[in-house]
């Protein structure tokens, strides 16, 4: 009489599915955030959950607001299924990256409906970040190809809570045109799957790659003419979740791997901060609502959102390409101590490119009063 096979002789082994299991996932993360998304939609029409244009925005008509909470709830899954496949980074996924994500996306749907106020918004911004650097441990250096690593001693604390807080902002900055924030959460959740891949950092793949398919199943929707607009609740918790994901590689790690995040984040961090430096020169309150971010003075010079955040877009990705050169040790070291110099160029030919093309079409210089630009 034949024996009754066992049940490990009937299935392989977990690690010899992960190959198909974490794709098949991602694509699930995917089709789930975009099912979410059509949903909301329906609903935000039935209980006028509009987003009308104001002075930050670049939109004309009202459109469905919200979206963004699908991108945290499939985030949210994807990120407990990691942390139920490594036990070992189940503190740093769930409560040192996820539950202060989600935090800062509760305060975005409050402040979707209700707008806060800035030093409470920050407040509690700063508080988040300090829990995140409690849980995760500080950034302690910084280490850069070619030259000597940068200890930062008593200055890690300050220096790793100011990197959530402005990044938080910096990205939730970023969503103000159809496409814009979306494109570049695929592209950098991309970027860090595969710096991760090379690291070989398992639970930061998967967690980049569910970052990606979320707000790509967002992005459907949001693509111009944008059906919804993904909020404070879905840029918010994404600037969180991704300035949270270097202090998740394991710290022998951290001090490497922190320029190349900087180098693929590079065009939603410079945008931001020449922006509010700007507003700051000119006599403005850089914290209140504007359009004097570079991208919204392209699209204020008559070009379509489509081609903006398709340029961000390209951007990201030459930053995400350089960020994992800089730590493949196949790449010469004179190539990879060159790479950190890239987004410089980058910005300065942005940054020339977009007051050119606002001068030719008659758009006020940056900071200056707003007004119609001619037809070309």
């Amino acid at each position: 009489m034949p024996s009754v096979p066992d049940s490990a002789d009937l299935f392989p082994p977990l690690h010899e599915l992960e190959s198909v299991l974490w794709p098949g996932l991602a694509l699930l993360v995917f089709v789930l955030s975009a099912v979410i998304v059509d949903l909301v939609i329906v609903l935000a029409t039935r209980y006028r959950l509009i987003d009308l244009p104001n002075r930050r925005s670049a939109h004309a008509l009202p459109t469905a607001r919200g979206g963004g909470a699908a991108i945290v709830i499939t985030v949210a899954a994807g990120a407990t299924a990691a942390a139920f496949r490594w036990p070992n980074m189940a503190m740093p996924i769930m409560a040192g990256t996820l539950l202060p994500a989600l935090v800062i996306g509760f305060v975005g749907v409050i402040d979707d409906m209700q707008p806060l106020r800035a030093s409470l918004r920050l407040f509690i911004q700063i508080a988040v970040a300090l829990a995140i650097t409690w849980l995760l441990g500080p950034l302690r250096s910084i280490s850069i190809p070619g030259l000597p690593e940068i200890e930062l001693g008593r200055a890690a604390w300050p220096v790793t809570v100011l990197w959530i807080v402005g990044f938080t902002n910096a990205f939730n900055f970023m969503d103000g045109i159809d496409g814009m924030a979306a494109l570049g959460a695929v592209v950098v959740g991309i970027s860090f799957a595969v710096l991760a891949l090379v690291c070989w950092v398992p639970p930061s793949i998967v967690l980049g790659a569910f970052l990606a398919a979320a707000a790509g199943g967002f992005l459907v929707f949001n693509w111009q003419p944008a059906r919804i607009f993904m909020g404070d609740v879905g840029s918010a918790f994404l600037g969180t979740f991704f300035a949270a994901m270097p202090l998740l590689f394991p710290s022998h790690w951290r001090g490497t791997v922190f320029v190349p995040a900087a180098v693929m984040l590079w065009p939603y961090i410079y945008d931001p901060f020449i922006s509010v430096l700007r507003r700051a020169a000119s006599g403005h309150n850089p914290l209140e609502p504007h359009r004097e971010f570079l991208f919204h003075r392209l699209v204020r010079s008559g070009v379509p959102h489509a081609r903006v955040s398709l340029l961000y877009g390209g951007l990201a990705a030459a930053g995400g390409l350089a960020g994992v050169a800089m730590v493949l040790p196949a790449v010469p070291l004179v190539i990879r101590s060159l790479l950190p110099l890239l987004p410089v160029g980058l910005a300065l030919a942005l940054t020339v490119g977009v007051e050119w093309r606002c001068a030719k079409t008659g758009l006020a210089p940056a900071g200056g009063s707003e007004h119609t630009p001619k037809t070309e």
